[in-house]
């Protein structure tokens, strides 16, 4: 009986992925759409529900349901913007801007610690819904009847969905700023707590991070698994690389949100005192993210003549970017399993990165001949705010690591020899969640 119920889970599942966020614009929405993408061709039949504007676009395989929850409308429409087309399901928005995971989002956002009570109760009635009307998630689970719901963020929303929803197969998985929230927010903390430890199982990225999740919410240990991550290996490859020329600037590449906590301030300090290093061969620094910063934004718009900032791109274009690309830097304070290193390294470039907690074992463990250069953690005063002490050490160690890196393009010595990263494609990250899944039916 147990196995034929696994081979069922294998063969032919309703599968139900949940975000209360956009689903294409943050890392944790790439994870989301690509495991959609490899459920698709795995023949699984799926719906989503997310929360979005009502002028984003959604951009799933063909048949997969979109339940989309619209928020406010944005004061300014981002570069993705398109009509959405799940329009059949429109009803009015939240009157409120998507909350978002991380405090400082690359699009208008609403921090979890501002909601109050009543912003609580109609997130709740636009997710789940009441005995009048029913929600986005209760019509996809009507219509869908799901064997599994995949919940993003051990969050919010993912409690509300156990709460509502007991006799439903419900895992969550976790991407790091979820438990930052748990941390930060005095508001939910106890409302998400006890649904979360109820969950069928939860997922984590990394095993620092697996440890987290069985402290903060109390999870039996049996019930939290690392998943690890993946990466779109059809979008993210080598095939047409452009090489740099030999005497041609060695060519620099930051992709995510333009904020602090990405150590952003930091790497623009690092690289103009490389700048004015006679020492160090000649660079040019592509930048790509949305930014919600104001000041931020005008450092942005004074960037030396070494630097261009392209704002927020679609992963098509990110790809066509890091195969121009000689070193990618990730200068972050805190992050779950950041997609963009392994991305980065599948394209041909060389990763500088923080050496964030659980990051280097799993790479290490995962990939075949990892390149990625990493510059210390700073002394933090926060989850994700160093020192001023730490600030200005990592901003030497940082210039330490560029610095390294640049003179060893210009020698030859990079890039060396290509990862293998065949390991972590989406379809395997696919294949093992659903073996987990079924494994204790």
């Amino acid at each position: 009986m147990r196995e034929d119920c696994a081979l069922w889970y294998h063969l032919g599942m309703n599968i139900l992925s949940i975000t209360a966020q956009k689903p294409h614009s943050t890392g944790s929405g790439t994870y989301l759409t690509e495991l959609v993408k490899a459920f698709d061709r795995m023949g699984h039949q799926q719906a989503v529900v997310c929360g979005i504007y009502p002028d984003d676009s959604v951009e799933f395989p063909e048949g997969v349901g979109c339940y989309p929850v619209f928020f406010a409308e944005k004061q300014e429409a981002d570069l993705l913007a398109a009509p959405c087309k799940a329009t059949a399901a429109r009803f009015d928005a939240l009157p409120f801007p998507v909350v978002g995971m991380s405090d400082i989002m690359p699009y208008e956002s609403t921090k979890y610690r501002d909601l109050a009570p009543e912003m609580i109760s109609q997130f709740e009635e636009a997710f789940i819904g009441t005995e009048e009307k029913a929600g986005a998630v209760r019509r996809a689970v009507d219509d869908l009847d799901p064997d599994l719901i995949i919940c993003h963020h051990l969050f919010l929303l993912t409690a509300l969905v156990r709460k509502h929803f007991p006799e439903r197969r419900v895992i969550g998985i976790s991407h790091g700023t979820d438990l930052r929230q748990m941390v930060n927010c005095d508001n939910l903390r106890e409302l998400v707590r006890p649904h979360i430890a109820k969950l069928d199982k939860a997922l984590a990225l990394h095993e620092e991070q697996r440890v987290q999740i069985v402290d903060l919410f109390g999870l039996d240990e049996s019930k939290v698994t690392v998943i690890g991550s993946g990466y779109n290996n059809r979008l993210f490859n080598t095939e047409g690389r452009v090489e740099r020329k030999p005497g041609d600037p060695v060519r620099i590449c930051y992709a995510g949100k333009i904020s602090r906590p990405k150590g952003v301030l930091e790497m623009l300090k690092a690289l103009s005192m490389l700048a004015e290093d006679s020492k160090v061969p000649p660079f040019e620094l592509t930048m790509a993210g949305g930014c919600q910063d104001e000041v931020l934004k005008d450092t942005m718009d004074r960037l030396p003549e070494y630097a261009t900032w392209l704002g927020q791109i679609p992963q098509p274009a990110l790809a066509e970017l890091l195969r121009r690309t000689d070193i990618f830097v990730l200068p972050s304070y805190f992050e779950g399993l950041p997609l963009v290193l392994i991305e980065a390294m599948a394209s041909g470039a060389v990763p500088v990165s923080t050496d964030l907690p659980g990051v280097k074992p799993w790479i290490n463990a995962n990939v075949g001949r990892p390149n990625v250069l990493y510059a210390d953690m700073p002394e933090m005063k926060s989850i994700d705010e160093p020192t001023d002490a730490g600030r200005d050490a990592f901003t030497i160690a940082l210039s330490a690591v560029l610095k390294d890196a640049i003179r060893g393009f210009e020698s030859g010595v990079l890039p060396g020899v290509l990862p293998d990263t065949s390991a972590i494609t989406w379809d395997g990250v696919a294949r093992r969640l659903v073996s987990l899944a079924a494994s204790d039916l």
